[in-house]
């Protein structure tokens, strides 16, 4: 937990303040101890699937596998402050431009955001390509990685972070333990919640570099 919600709480929570996502999906392995997402999907009402643990990119497309069309936004659900305004940014410059995938989760191709507050689209048609060429093990694992590591067959576009969120050597996304517990400290600190904005965020974390440096 991070104050009084689990972090997967935290995603969809925040996720639901989106202006622009009319569906969201918690997908998850088989795996036993995965079965605790289904009755968190429940109770949140959002839509759950369960597959492959190590497929990850056949796992995107078996969930959305009854959907005809539709531009699939992916989440990371190691990211409690994902941004509702950082994905309909994502969306709008999405629709309104004719690139194969954008993003603007992290520092991407100079675009200075901070990590964890944004995600990455592409259509579900490229998301049915990836899985026809992409079989390489490690793209298996990494949805997208096929189209960073094969740049010159697509049309990538990485937003360029405003000046408020142009951090790229921060980190708000959980992959230690001490990542957790400098998340958990922050939203104690600063009474964080699921309405506070990414630039909000980012001055509270600077203020606490700030402390840390004076007490050195």
């Amino acid at each position: 937990k991070i104050g009084n919600l689990t972090v997967i709480e935290w995603v969809i929570k925040r996720l639901k303040k989106s202006k622009s996502i009319n569906q969201i999906i918690l997908t998850t392995s088989r795996k036993k101890k995965d079965k605790i997402f289904k009755k968190i999907s429940q109770k949140l009402k959002v839509n759950f699937f369960a597959g492959n643990e190590k497929d990850v990119l056949g796992r995107f497309l078996s969930s959305v596998s009854n959907i005809k069309k539709a531009n699939i936004i992916r989440i990371c659900a190691d990211n409690p402050f994902i941004d509702p305004q950082q994905i309909d940014l994502l969306t709008s410059t999405y629709s309104k431009n004719k690139f194969d995938y954008v993003c603007n989760h992290q520092n991407r191709i100079n675009s200075r955001y901070a990590d964890g507050f944004g995600a990455e689209i592409l259509s579900l048609d490229l998301l049915k390509k990836l899985n026809k060429i992409a079989t390489n093990k490690e793209y298996r694992e990494h949805v997208t990685l096929y189209i960073w590591k094969n740049k010159k067959k697509f049309k990538i576009h990485s937003i360029k972070a405003t000046k408020n969120l142009a951090y790229p050597d921060l980190r708000f996304d959980i992959d230690t333990p001490e990542d957790y517990k400098m998340i958990k400290n922050l939203v104690k600190k600063f009474r964080i919640n699921i309405n506070t904005k990414a630039e909000k965020i980012i001055r509270f974390k600077l203020e606490e570099l700030r402390e840390l440096n004076l007490k050195k």
